[in-house]
């Protein structure tokens, strides 16, 4: 009985060391997770070497891109979506108007035709590697997902923007996604 007059172990709890090993394994699981790729939208300033806007994508997603002709002031839609290799692809160009600096010429398979309120070029299936744009608050520049409408000057006023696709780590993009919205709020 000489063990019975011994001191305990000095031992944690069972509970403690299944909390400790838990707590590992989530921040071991939550540091693989960011560094998990995404693919992104990602609108950026260049003059300024600044991200303005970042958004996940998905193949098949679709969005457009409205802006106000600077010559001819009718409104352009240009219809795009992301291809099965993470592309942006122009696949439809909208316009009033088929004057000076609008669409006219037609690639392979395209298809021209004019409605009594617009023309429209489809089937362009045009892979395009950027798409640079002047915005400004009079040329009504819009970013369109879905019912989503993205005001471009909004994100960093008359400037040139370059929206293209790249690929992020999930941290990258929570970090884009905090550094966005304390701007917006700090520009309110």
């Amino acid at each position: 009985m000489s063990g019975a007059n011994r001191a305990p172990d000095e031992r944690r709890p069972v509970s403690m060391k299944k909390r400790t090993v838990c707590l590992i394994l989530f921040a071991a699981l939550a540091m693989v997770t960011g560094l998990f790729p995404v693919h992104v939208l990602q609108i950026e300033d260049p003059r300024k070497a600044k991200v303005v806007f970042v958004r996940s994508l998905q193949p098949g997603d679709r969005f457009s891109l409205m802006y106000r002709h600077s010559v001819e002031l009718c409104r352009v839609w240009d219809y795009l979506r992301i291809d099965g290799q993470y592309r942006l692809v122009l696949d439809e160009t909208v316009f009033g108007s088929s004057n000076t600096g609008l669409p006219s010429v037609l690639g392979d398979g395209e298809r021209f035709t004019r409605g009594a309120t617009a023309s429209r070029i489809s089937n362009m299936r045009r892979i395009l590697p950027a798409v640079e744009i002047w915005v400004n608050r009079s040329y009504d520049n819009t970013l369109e997902f879905g019912n989503r409408k993205i005001r471009l000057p909004e994100l960093a006023g008359d400037t040139l923007l370059r929206l293209h696709i790249r690929k992020i780590t999930l941290v990258e993009l929570a970090s884009q996604k905090m550094h966005s919205y304390f701007n917006c709020m700090m520009r309110r």
